[in-house]
Formats: structure tokens, C-alpha cells, sequence
């Protein structure tokens, strides 16, 4: 892989890392509501997830879902059936006392949702197959797809944890939490929009 390559690599994987998405809204809203220090595991766990999918993807995942396109199919549903529960964990978190207290997605939660989240099975499969020279290189320069993924993964995942911790320090009534709540469910939801009518 050439340096114009990863750097054009490097801009596309961090546009994808920052913009808003499953991952970005999730970790904005549990900033918000937990607190950074509550948030590492999840943190931790879409990093993790996120960065094993990528060498996983170099390594034949994209060749998997073009041999059993069903596979991918039945991934797509889980993922938006856990996202609509997710958008409603989140929509509802602090509304009313249950008996279960809301808490952050745990390391091992974040980390499988990174198998059905489709937005970054889309960069993962894209990337393999755009940024890569040829099929006979694709595990040579798995790694360079390995380093930048894990800067702008990691960068991206503490800065949208902060966003959502700074905007939770206005949040102090709890009409003002269920609304951004509220909010951050429906964008959870609005974020499957490109990848349904796809």
C-alpha cells in the first residue's frame, strides 16, 4: 500500500470513525447519562469489537459474506432488532424507576454488537476491498488498515463519550435528560435509514 493510499485510507476511516452513527450515538447518550469512567467498558468494547472485525474482514470475512450473502442478511436483522432495543433502552433510561437500575453497555455487549452493526461491517467489507492492492496482499496490508482503524477508532469513541458527558453537565433536570434521551434515541433510529432503503 502506497502513501497516497493510506492517506486517502486514513481520511475516509476517520470520516467514518467521527461522523454519527449506532456506536457514536450510544456512547454519546451514556456519556450523558454514566459518566466517562462508567463508559470505559463500553468504550473498550466497541474498540475491541471494532478493531478484531477488521483483521477478521482482511482475513476473509468479506469472502465469507460473498460466499453465504444469507449470513449477511441474517446479520442486518439482529442488528436493527438490537438497535430498536438499544434505541429504546436509550429513550427510556431515567424515565421511571424499574427494578433493574439503567447502566452503560458492558465490554462484551459493545464488543458482539461491533458483529451486527452495519455501519461498520460496511467500512470494514468497503475498505478491505477498495484500499487493498489485490486479493494476494489483502493479509500483508491488513495491518496498516489495523493501525489507522485503531487511532481513529479509539479517538473517535473517547471524543463522542466526552461529547455526551459535556452536554450531560446542562442536563440537570430530568425533563432535560429524557428529552436529549429522547433525542439520541431517534437519531439512533434515523441512522438505520441509509442502510434500509440500500
Amino acid at each position: 500500500m502506497d502513501l497516497p493510499t493510506i492517506v486517502s485510507f486514513t481520511l475516509f476511516a476517520s470520516v467514518s470513525a467521527f461522523t454519527p452513527g449506532p456506536n457514536n450515538i450510544m456512547l454519546a447518550a451514556s456519556g450523558a447519562n454514566f459518566g466517562f469512567r462508567a463508559s470505559l467498558p463500553h468504550i473498550f468494547g466497541v474498540s475491541v469489537g471494532f478493531i478484531s472485525l477488521v483483521i477478521a474482514a482482511g482475513f476473509g470475512l468479506a469472502s465469507l459474506f460473498a460466499a453465504f450473502p444469507n449470513l449477511y442478511d441474517v446479520m442486518k436483522i439482529i442488528s436493527f432488532i438490537f438497535l430498536i432495543y438499544l434505541a429504546w433502552r436509550i429513550g427510556s433510561a431515567n424515565r421511571a424507576q424499574t427494578e433493574r437500575p439503567n447502566e452503560p453497555l458492558q465490554f462484551w455487549q459493545a464488543a458482539m454488537f461491533q458483529l451486527v452493526n452495519p455501519k461498520g461491517v460496511s467500512v470494514i467489507i468497503s475498505s478491505v476491498t477498495a484500499y487493498t492492492s489485490s486479493a494476494t496482499t489483502v493479509a500483508s496490508e491488513v495491518f496498516v488498515l489495523f493501525v489507522v482503524f485503531s487511532f481513529v477508532t479509539v479517538g473517535s469513541t473517547i471524543t463522542w463519550t466526552l461529547f455526551g458527558l459535556v452536554i450531560g453537565q446542562v442536563l440537570h433536570t430530568p425533563k432535560r435528560l429524557q428529552l436529549f434521551n429522547i433525542t439520541m434515541a431517534s437519531l439512533l433510529l434515523i441512522s438505520l435509514v441509509p442502510v434500509i432503503i440500500t
